[in-house]
């Protein structure tokens, strides 16, 4: 699939799979890495959510539409994917394939505070209370899966190898500690929310959901307060975990505080391989991130 920008008439010729309005505007999101995600507005003054899958299979879809009718029952706002045939969600045009859902008004934060660092990590605890029992299938959008980790890693052999396998090796000790697990979201960034009033409001992208040590997700979404805020690592766990316990059904245990700078360090090393195969300017900021966790647990 090409990495072009659509424009509207493009992006007609495949809304028409569902309906038979025209798209008049179109703006592609630069935030989104692993799809290309469009706002667009068709004839009929009505937005929307476009997305174009590039590897998404139609099973991991419909596992999504189950976790987003389970995080709407409970009061968590998400987009819903729309039927584009009854009963399927993923619509093909050629060699095109998408799903839509109806736009969302909000805005993701721009700027981190102590109490939108306590939202997220509420909203992590909604996250895992809400999606416990859901089968994930296995997909390679679980970029944070250690399977796919080393998969990708082995076959990156650029400069900053040795410092990733270092973060990967040395981090991936937390799925081995028996650790309590949950379907993560995977991905809860500054980006793939809306938050009004430094509270979280919208989550997005439920494409990275996977079932494993729930500290993973802590991890991803600390590496993102770290990349915007000015908090040191120590508040920004302690504001986090004060956040998640507020919410969770099952609370976080003393080991699991012993063990987030080991799950910061394997996510870091997850973001920076994939970073880094993707020749992204956020490799080495991963890389430090992670290299700070590692010498933190030997404090």
């Amino acid at each position: 699939m090409s990495e072009a920008v659509l424009n509207p008439a493009q992006l007609s010729d495949v809304f028409h799979d569902y309906s038979d309005a025209d798209i008049v505007e179109a703006t592609r999101s630069t935030e989104a890495f692993a799809n290309e995600v469009y706002d667009v507005t068709d004839s009929e003054g009505q937005r929307f959510f476009l997305k174009i899958l590039k590897t998404q299979l139609p099973e991991v879809v419909a596992t999504e539409v189950q976790m987003q009718q389970r995080l709407l029952a409970s009061g968590l706002r998400t987009p819903e994917y729309l039927e584009i045939k009854q009963g399927e969600y993923v619509g093909n045009h050629g060699n095109t394939r998408f799903i839509l859902s109806r736009y969302i008004p909000g805005e993701s934060p721009t700027e981190v505070t102590p109490e939108l660092i306590e939202s997220f990590g509420a909203t992590l605890a909604r996250v895992h209370n809400a999606l416990q029992g859901i089968e994930v299938p296995p997909s390679n959008m679980q970029w944070l899966n250690l399977e796919r980790v080393e998969d990708d890693l082995n076959g990156y052999d650029g400069d900053v190898k040795p410092a990733i396998v270092r973060l990967v090796e040395g981090g991936k000790m937390i799925f081995e500690r028996g650790l309590p697990k949950a379907v993560i979201h995977g991905d809860l960034w500054m980006s793939n929310v809306f938050a009004e009033d430094n509270t979280i409001t919208t989550v997005f992208d439920l494409e990275t959901a996977e079932y494993t040590v729930r500290l993973v997700d802590l991890a991803r979404t600390y590496t993102s307060m770290k990349f915007n805020s000015d908090l040191s690592s120590a508040e920004i766990i302690e504001l986090l975990t004060k956040g998640y316990d507020s919410a969770a059904d099952l609370p976080l245990t003393s080991e699991q505080r012993v063990n987030c700078n080991l799950a910061i360090a394997f996510v870091a090393g997850a973001c920076a391989t994939w970073h880094a195969v993707h020749g992204t300017r956020y490799r080495d900021p991963y890389i430090k991130f992670g290299n700070e966790a590692l010498e933190a647990t030997t404090e």
